[in-house]
């Protein structure tokens, strides 16, 4: 099989993804909510494409469960208990009340509950959606063929809306609509599902990138246009925004992904390879891990919006710079340079197999 290339417009993706969320945050930026929602598209399609090349490795005698948990435990894991570590020292993390849920990979559940006893745990919310996706995903991938698999995605699309409509009313906090997996699943689903429709056709990224456009600029044109209701803000726990904001956010964000990925050339293309950007985008795993963290503390010493955004910035970015060259690398590096032969020796798996195409903290 052919040696897998890096996306770079991808890179850049994430670094927008991180600097959309610092922003939210920051300054409450209106529908900046949604570069966790980009976050949860990249990976929708970047692990599809990891696990369908996988299957394929898989049929002439290469590994599919031990090569792709073997990179989501290197790459996932040793940044999250240096989190947590970091937590408990700087805010006194109560862990005999809470443990479970950051053990078992369910931090999204306490929000849902409205149990998050450490404000700086909050964003760990979206990491228990993507480590539920790792652990349903590769199963369903395994056993369906490409066209089932379509189906299946295109079918969390349209069902995700009316489940999370249908809820709503159960619920008195828009908490659990907002974190629960079985709400969120069709922002993965949309990535899964580029990634189906690519596989299934090389010519598919091309042929409606132009619709891609058109599409993504409707689905935030009309996020933009509602947003002016009261009733359609994600805290707002209501019907209409539960039902179709989030689906309209999984539109917009698939649409800009199928239309990036086929830029090869011009000022978009130019914007998401620069290495400042591309570079963003390579540590902001660690970057989203720490950004609420920070800011609370820079928050205790500054008043103004402003000095607490560049303060804190400065401090995530060198944080992340530091736990990437001398924490995260070398941790990635040589197992993965011991698994690859390994794998190849064994099988004649391609190297490439080994070390594909991953975003954020994949």
């Amino acid at each position: 099989m052919a040696e897998v290339r890096r996306i770079p417009q991808i890179d850049g993706l994430r670094a927008i993804a991180i600097l959309m969320v610092f922003a939210a945050h920051t300054f409450g930026v209106p529908l900046f909510w949604m570069g966790v929602d980009l976050f949860f598209v990249l990976s929708g399609y970047l692990i599809t494409g990891i696990l369908l090349r996988l299957k394929e490795s898989r049929a002439t005698g290469g590994s599919y469960w031990s090569a792709f948990y073997f990179r989501r435990i290197r790459r996932i894991l040793p940044p999250y208990i240096a989190f947590l570590v970091v937590l408990t020292i700087f805010f006194g993390v109560p862990w005999r009340h809470i443990w479970y849920w950051y053990v078992f990979f369910a931090p999204n559940i306490p929000l849902a509950l409205g149990k998050v006893m450490v404000a700086a745990m909050g964003p760990l919310w979206s990491l228990g959606v993507e480590e539920q996706f790792y652990f349903i995903w590769p199963w369903l991938v395994l056993a369906c063929s490409k066209e089932g698999l379509r189906r299946i995605a295109l079918g969390v699309i349209v069902v995700s809306p009316l489940l999370r409509a249908v809820s709503t009313p159960l619920f008195n906090t828009h908490f659990p609509i907002y974190s629960l997996t079985i709400f969120r699943a069709d922002t993965l689903a949309m990535g899964a599902f580029i990634a189906l429709a690519s596989s299934h056709d090389p010519q598919w990224i091309g042929r409606h990138r132009r619709m891609a456009v058109s599409s993504s600029l409707a689905a935030l044109a009309l996020l933009m246009g509602l947003s002016i209701l009261p009733s359609f803000r994600a805290g707002a726990n209501s019907v209409i925004f539960n039902s179709i904001g989030y689906s309209l956010s999984a539109v917009c964000l698939g649409s800009t992904l199928i239309y990036v990925l086929g830029a090869q050339s011009g000022l978009l293309y130019t914007i998401l390879t620069a290495p400042p950007l591309r570079y963003l985008g390579l540590i902001s795993y660690t970057f989203y891990l720490y950004h609420e963290a920070v800011l609370l503390k820079v928050g205790q010493y500054f008043h103004s919006p402003i000095p607490i955004a560049l303060v804190a910035f400065s401090a995530i970015i060198s944080i992340s710079v530091v736990s990437w060259h001398f924490y995260e690398t070398p941790i990635l590096g040589y197992p993965k340079k011991k698994f690859a032969l390994d794998s190849r020796s064994k099988s004649g798996t391609s190297r490439a197999l080994l070390r594909p195409v991953e975003s954020g903290k994949a």
